[in-house]
């Protein structure tokens, strides 16, 4: 069990929903992803993700063949010789044990996806209501004051909020926070702005950082001692 980091990441800028939809997940069961998935932004490699798939089916295989089953043997054996392992292994080598642990260390900071990931937007007091808005597929520019739904009248794409609104994301990382990816999706959206603050009291340090523009503007850390993290 790791030691866990608190993160809260401050979005801002012209487009914050286009931001929100890069790093978002669909069609996923874990709800975490569906908010924020590190793949998005840093893919894990597809040479794990195929091992890891396959590691999985043949956990799922091997646990469908019943103790009692008068076939059991047979069905170990043939098993075995698919996946090309002996009859009965109780696991085949994944992705994640065979580099993909070392991967997410060293690309993301942290050995696993983001966990316990909760979402708040709200308004951007601080910026103007937009007027115009240009469509980022055709790039056809429109007056948003009178518009009811922000929908794009040339090719139907749905247009960038006429609210500026600023996105808070807090979430969980094992050890350490995902300095890689904020970097990564900061470089994305360099008219965005992306404020990191983060908290670990087991090790003890905490931190903040600032990137606008797509470069680090700080990146300040603290020794820390409450009860954040850990």
């Amino acid at each position: 069990m790791p030691n866990w980091a608190e993160n809260e990441l401050t979005i801002t800028g012209p487009d914050v929903n286009k931001v929100l939809e890069t790093m978002r997940s669909e069609a996923i069961d874990d709800q975490d992803m569906r908010i924020l998935d590190f793949n998005k932004i840093i893919p894990y490699p597809q040479i794990y993700r195929d091992m890891d798939k396959r590691a999985e089916e043949y956990r799922i295989k091997l646990n469908a063949i019943a103790n009692d089953d008068p076939q059991r043997k047979e069905k170990l054996e043939a098993l075995g010789a698919e996946y090309g392992v002996e009859p009965g292994a109780p696991w085949i080598k994944d992705g994640y044990n065979s580099g993909g642990y070392e991967w997410a260390c060293e690309n993301w900071m942290t050995k696993w996806n983001a966990c316990h990931v909760h979402l708040t937007t709200r308004a951007d007091s601080s910026k103007p209501l937009c007027k115009t808005s240009k469509c980022a597929y055709c790039q056809t520019v429109h007056k948003t004051e009178s518009m009811i739904v922000l929908t794009c009248q040339q090719c139907g794409s749905p247009l960038p909020d006429a609210e500026p609104i600023q996105a808070f994301l807090e979430f969980d990382t094992a050890w350490s926070p995902p300095i890689p990816v904020i970097e990564k999706l900061a470089s994305m959206f360099t008219d965005h702005a992306f404020e990191l603050k983060y908290f670990e009291g087991g090790i003890g340090f905490s931190g903040h950082a600032r990137w606008s523009d797509g470069i680090e503007e700080f990146h300040h850390q603290y020794e820390y001692s409450g009860p954040r993290g850990g």
